[in-house]
């Protein structure tokens, strides 16, 4: 049997949140990014390693496809909405791509 080769591609962003007091304000904005791109781009998202902390957010955004241009693809615009979207500042960004 001859099975087409899937793509999976990872997005990791790295925010450092200035003024927020409590997690609650924190969790507003992560939320928030995460129902947005959720519903642009059909990704996975969720905050990872920094659920404790009021000043950094790891955002990760998993999507796969048939295609590494349409994984790439999604990945880049995804990237490119968040930082058009929002005030915070980025301070790492991380994509792989892997075909499986």
């Amino acid at each position: 049997m001859n099975y087409a080769a899937m793509h999976i591609g990872r997005l990791r962003i790295e925010f450092y949140l200035h003024g927020m007091g409590s997690l609650k304000d924190k969790r507003r904005i992560a939320n928030s990014l995460k129902q947005k791109l959720r519903n642009k781009f059909n990704v996975a998202v969720a905050e990872i390693d920094t659920q404790h902390s009021h000043t950094w957010l790891n955002l990760e955004i998993i999507t796969l496809a048939n295609e590494r241009n349409r994984v790439e693809s999604v990945l880049n615009k995804a990237l490119a909405m968040v930082e058009a979207i929002t005030d915070e500042e980025i301070t790492d960004v991380q994509t792989e791509i892997f075909g499986v």
